[in-house]
């Protein structure tokens, strides 16, 4: 397994409920971490005391140019010159700018829950956009280094359908697609591609859902429960530390893909 000590680690949409367990897993782990979302600053006050415990490490993997510390840095992904500036070639050190990296995790998104009639064209596009082409955008600009490792969250409908969910199932499909394709172009700087693929997670979204549709997903799921967003973390710093973990598309979902 691979230290993550002294990596600097990126995570888009780090405010979310998945985000900011991946964010503290990798700072627990002694990654360098920079948390980038459209709330990030708002959320800094809140979020960072979960951090406090795990002050960035000096030395160890760490390059000249990694952050001092973990960074909060505002990031709309539905604004590609908001990805091209944050990502851009500009000192790491700045305070709205990443830098080179090791590890990026794409985990913003946005859900649907309305059948396609019902769905304004906006808003269809508004979900690939951010979902999908955010993705590839974050993919395209950000500057890895050789050796490094990028993890995109998916979904479980990517492969497994069900109402309301056209354009986010078709986003998070090729979210799957784009992993794949990508793992080929990234080889010649060794730089591994995964796709994460968590089920239902608990979360506002699981809270807020009717209780006759949790019982139903829980009734498919041979576990009989729904995920810790703690769990989608573990699975993350798995993909990041195992050297050959590569065009790997994991399935956290505790079973209900069977169903």
């Amino acid at each position: 397994m691979t230290s993550l000590a002294g990596r600097h680690a990126v995570v888009v949409g780090a405010t979310g409920t998945i985000g900011i367990h991946i964010a503290r897993a990798f700072a627990a782990q002694g990654a360098v971490v920079s948390l980038l979302g459209r709330t990030a600053l708002q959320a800094q006050s809140r979020l960072e005391p979960q951090l406090a415990s795990y002050a960035a490490p000096h030395g160890g993997n760490s390059s000249a140019d990694t952050p001092a510390s973990h960074r909060f840095i505002r990031l709309n992904v539905a604004d590609r010159a908001s990805i091209g500036h944050v990502f851009g070639p500009r000192a790491s050190q700045h305070v709205d700018t990443v830098g080179p990296l090791d590890i990026l995790v794409n985990c913003a998104g946005v859900s649907q829950t309305t059948l396609l009639k019902r769905t304004p064209d906006d808003e269809l596009a508004s979900i690939l956009d951010t979902n999908l082409l955010a993705t590839m955008l974050v993919c395209k600009h950000a500057r890895l280094r050789p050796n490094g490792c990028i993890i995109n969250v998916s979904s479980l409908m990517a492969t497994k359908s069900a109402l309301g969910v056209t354009a986010y199932a078709a986003s998070k499909a090729g979210v799957v697609a784009f992993t794949r394709a990508l793992c080929r172009e990234m080889a010649a700087k060794s730089i591994r591609v995964n796709a994460l693929l968590p089920g239902w997670v608990q979360s506002s979204m699981w809270d807020h859902l009717k209780p006759e549709l949790k019982q139903a997903y829980l009734k498919d799921t041979p576990l009989n429960r729904v995920a810790h967003p703690a769990e989608v973390a573990d699975a993350a710093i798995f993909l990041a530390s195992n050297g050959f973990a590569n065009n790997c598309v994991l399935n956290l979902d505790g079973g209900l893909s069977a169903a």
